[in-house]
């Protein structure tokens, strides 16, 4: 048994924390929780996952078509997979094209930021005019889907997905008064500003992972 604590150095360097950041990898898998992302311990492994992948990497995305549990052990919406190291959080299931899409994190730290496409359900009147009079003789209701683009920071504390806009960023921001200030110069909320002033606070104050988790 001599040998055991030669090891016992290893394995404690190996469950260090260190700050989360954009050079972090995490144990490939599927994550069921936020904790568990935090904990870098996933729930369930690529083994036990059915269906096809597709990675879109330019876009930072992962779309696996037929999601499902071989074991039937688990069930429900994942909250993160990672593949090769790089975490990707669940944003939607198309229940029409069947397939669950995960996005990649475009800032990694303490509030990281994600941007992925989302379906707005529109419903519009539309009227038809007389050009002699300028009255309207026809209307009718015009429903359609559109596909926007959405941005999100995620609080990694607590897994919260807040609007990327400017006043939620400086909000968050508020201890650094010089970043405050800078996005208050801009006359238009640059998302580019804002990643950038999200990365400078995630320098200052960084998330030290894997966070223990509890009974696991």
């Amino acid at each position: 048994m001599k040998w055991i604590p030669c090891l016992l150095p290893w394995l404690l360097a190996a469950q260090s924390p260190e700050p989360f950041g954009p050079d972090s990898r995490f144990a490939d898998g599927v994550y069921l929780t936020h904790a568990a992302l935090l904990a870098n311990q996933p729930d369930v492994e690529w083994s036990d996952i059915s269906g096809e992948m597709v990675q879109l990497a330019e876009d930072q995305r992962v779309q696996i078509d037929g999601f499902g549990y071989k074991s039937g052990r688990q069930s429900g919406v994942p909250y993160a997979i990672s593949l090769d190291g790089m975490p990707y959080l669940f944003v939607r299931h198309d229940a029409r094209r069947r397939f669950y899409e995960f996005a990649g994190l475009r800032v990694a730290g303490r509030y990281s930021a994600i941007s992925y496409d989302t379906t707005v359900h529109l419903r519009r009147l539309m009227k038809a005019y007389n050009p002699v009079n300028g009255r309207a003789f026809r209307e009718a209701w015009v429903e359609r889907d559109q596909q926007r683009e959405v941005s999100r920071v995620i609080d990694m504390t607590d897994g919260r997905r807040l609007p990327l806009d400017k006043s939620t960023v400086q909000e968050l921001l508020a201890r650094e008064e010089d970043l405050v200030a800078a996005l208050d110069r801009s006359e238009v909320a640059e998302e580019p500003k804002m990643l950038r002033a999200l990365m400078i606070y995630n320098e200052r104050h960084p998330l030290p992972l894997p966070v223990p988790q509890a009974n696991r």
